[in-house]
C-alpha cells in the first residue's frame, strides 16, 4: 500500500531537486547532539527504523547529566531478538521503567531554565505504554527535531512504499539527492560528510560533560539551542 507523508505518496524514484541533502539514520532514544546536527543539516531525514537493531549503541539508551557527571538511562528489551529491525524490537515491560526514566530526567533537569516548557510533554510520553523500541525512538527523535526548530522533511522508513530495509533501497526514493553521513561512519553511498565537534555550553550542574542527550542543551537554552548546535558543525564533500 502506498504511504502518505505531508499529503503526498512516497514512492520509489520520488523526484527530488538536485543538491538536496538526505540523512538516513536509525532513530535513537533521545538522540544526542551529533544526531541532532545531522537533522539540522538535512533537507530530508529518513529515520531508518527498518534497519537491524544494533546492540551497544544509542538506540536503546541515552546519557543524562547528573550532579556526579552523567548516567545512562536505558530502555529494557526482551531477549532473543537478534536480527530484528528496530521497528519490530519489543520492549521488556519491566515494572516501573518508564517512571524511572521520567524521574531521572525530572530530578536532574527540573531546575534548568526551560524544563517547565518541555517537561509536561515528556511526562505524557512516559505515561504511554510502548511495545516497540522503534516507535518510542521515533517519538523522542521527533520531539528533539520539533524543539530544535528544524525545517527538513522528516519521515520513517516504515512510511516508505515497500518498507525498504537497506540504505541503497531508501536512497532510491530520492535518486537526485546527496547522502549526508557522519564522518566517523563509513558509508559508500555518501557524497558529503558531517564533522561534529561538541560545543561547550552551560549545563545544569557545575562543569561540562560532553555527549549528553540533546535534551541537555534544550533544557538549558530552549530556542537558542539550534544556534549553539550549528557552531559545532562542518560539512565536506567526498571526492570520488
Amino acid at each position: 500500500m502506498p504511504n502518505f507523508v505531508d499529503g503526498r505518496v512516497i514512492r520509489f524514484g520520488d523526484c527530488t531537486p538536485p543538491g538536496q541533502t538526505v540523512v538516513i539514520r536509525p532513530p535513537e532514544y533521545w538522540p544526542n547532539l551529533a544526531f541532532a546536527a545531522l537533522m539540522q543539516a538535512a533537507d530530508i531525514i529518513v529515520l531508518a527504523d527498518t534497519l537491524q537493531y544494533s546492540r551497544q549503541s544509542l538506540q536503546n539508551r541515552t546519557r543524562v547529566r547528573n550532579p556526579d557527571g552523567w548516567q545512562w538511562v536505558s530502555v529494557p528489551l526482551k531477549g532473543g531478538q537478534h536480527g530484528r529491525s528496530q521497528a519490530s524490537t519489543r520492549i521488556r515491560q519491566v515494572p516501573g521503567w518508564r517512571k524511572q526514566h521520567w524521574k531521572a530526567i525530572a530530578f536532574n533537569y527540573g531546575q534548568s531554565p526551560y524544563f517547565d516548557h518541555y517537561g509536561e510533554t515528556i511526562r505524557a510520553l512516559y505515561n504511554r505504554e510502548w511495545e516497540y523500541l522503534g516507535a518510542l525512538n521515533v517519538a523522542t527523535t521527533r520531539l528533539v527535531f520539533q524543539w530544535m526548530g528544524f525545517s527538513a522533511s522528516l519521515l520513517t522508513a516504515m512510511e516508505l512504499e515497500g518498507r525498504p530495509d537497506s540504505m541503497e533501497a531508501m536512497m532510491a526514493f530520492w535518486p537526485e539527492a546527496e547522502l549526508l553521513a557522519p564522518a566517523e561512519i563509513p558509508e559508500p553511498c555518501a557524497t558529503r560528510r558531517l564533522y561534529f565537534s561538541q560545543p561547550d555550553y552551560r549545563q545544569t550542574f557545575v562543569g561540562f560533560a560532553p555527549g549528553m542527550t540533546a535534551l541537555d542543551l534544550i533544557f538549558n537554552y530552549g530556542p537558542e539551542s539550534a544556534d549553539i548546535l550549528r557552531r559545532g558543525t562542518r560539512i565536506e564533500l567526498i571526492d570520488k
